[in-house]
């Protein structure tokens, strides 16, 4: 079986769904060593193959990388004699070339739910090819629970059978690692734009500073967009000088900041599966996150809930925290629970489930 895969995000996207596209197409060249992977692309990436059944297709274009993928891709998809082409970003050509298989992965629906948190570019076109994408693809992949049921209910007449569900994964280390005593400080990851809700988190804490409760709080990862008004309230912010901006870090520095928090605090508004706050719970930190979210999935009783749209509720799951030093760490029963979680969320796993949806449409259409 010959499998296609569109990797033009490889070429920038420097996002979640990048990690989720490399840490896929590592795990498949270890696994699966029989059939064909060809790689598709208007422009040479990075990413290393290393695997004698993964090669690149690159065919270069003038077109912006959404009109490359609708109008020159099936041809290309076509003339490689792919059996089964995969979707890993939320948008697949339209077109149904003979023969070909069509997998979609669905991320979120931010583009229904908080529209208004996107950039208008990538709004329009997730609006518009991913909504006929949708309705497009024999099968579609959900990487969480909560993002199968938001479309179920938003797309009700997909058929069910057509919708699979394979969470993300994290990358486990082997290596033994000593823990690190925890910081007085909080710990947010993500890029800083207006759907991680940090407005509401900054609020949070200037309350719980008029208390005499202050606490650091440590941001790391990309500026993101639409952030001037967050920018603006920090820097007037009465408590200014205990949020520290560290922008992207390296992985080790990454995790080291996971372990030596007092508690990572994810107050999103909105998320397909919140993979900071798994990482978070693989690294051994507490984990305060919006409630009615995906990160209930995996955290369940170990996380601690408040309402994202409300920085009163922020602000008392962090003060009970606070106030309860003892919960910061995990106890003997929940780090099994922990370590039982994680063993269940890998990028093999994942890996194995998708292969297995490649070879079953392939066979069901012969």
């Amino acid at each position: 079986m010959r499998i296609g895969i569109d990797v033009k995000l490889l070429r920038t996207n420097s996002a979640g769904i990048k990690v989720y596209l490399e840490n896929l197409l590592d795990e498949l060249q270890r696994i699966d060593r029989q059939n064909e992977y060809i790689l598709f692309s208007p422009a040479p990436v990075a990413y290393p193959l290393f695997a004698p059944n993964f090669s690149y297709a690159i065919f270069p274009t003038r077109l912006p990388g959404i009109l490359w993928q609708q109008y020159e891709l099936p041809k290309h998809a076509q003339k490689q004699k792919i059996d089964v082409f995969w979707g890993p970003e939320q948008t697949l050509f339209l077109q149904r070339p003979k023969g070909i298989q069509k997998v979609l992965t669905v991320h979120d629906f931010v583009y229904r739910r908080y529209p208004k948190t996107m950039q208008r570019s990538v709004r329009a076109i997730t609006g518009y090819y991913g909504t006929r994408s949708l309705k497009k693809s024999d099968t579609i992949v959900c990487i969480s629970k909560f993002t199968a049921q938001e479309l179920h209910r938003l797309y009700p007449s997909i058929p069910e059978h057509q919708i699979r569900t394979i969470p993300n994964g994290i990358v486990h280390d082997n290596t033994v690692q000593e823990p690190l005593p925890k910081k007085d400080f909080l710990f947010f990851s993500g890029s800083m734009e207006p759907r991680k809700n940090l407005r509401r988190l900054l609020k949070a804490l200037e309350n719980l500073a008029k208390k005499g409760i202050r606490i650091p709080l440590k941001i790391a990862g990309p500026t993101g967009w639409h952030n001037k008004a967050f920018r603006e309230l920090l820097e007037s912010s009465p408590i200014r000088d205990s949020i520290e901006i560290l922008g992207f870090v390296s992985p080790e520095e990454l995790r080291n900041l996971y372990k030596s928090c007092k508690a990572f605090v994810f107050p999103t508004l909105y998320e397909g599966f919140g993979l900071p706050a798994l990482e978070a719970l693989q690294n051994g930190a507490r984990v305060l996150t919006s409630k009615d979210s995906p990160m209930q999935e995996f955290l369940g009783s170990l996380g601690i809930y408040f309402d994202p749209h409300d920085s009163d509720s922020i602000a008392r799951a962090i003060e009970t925290l606070y106030l309860n030093p003892e919960k910061i760490s995990y106890s003997e029963k929940e780090n099994e629970k922990r370590l039982s979680i994680l063993k269940r969320y890998t990028w093999e796993h994942a890996a194995k489930k998708m292969k297995a949806i490649f070879e079953k449409i392939h066979a069901e259409a012969k």
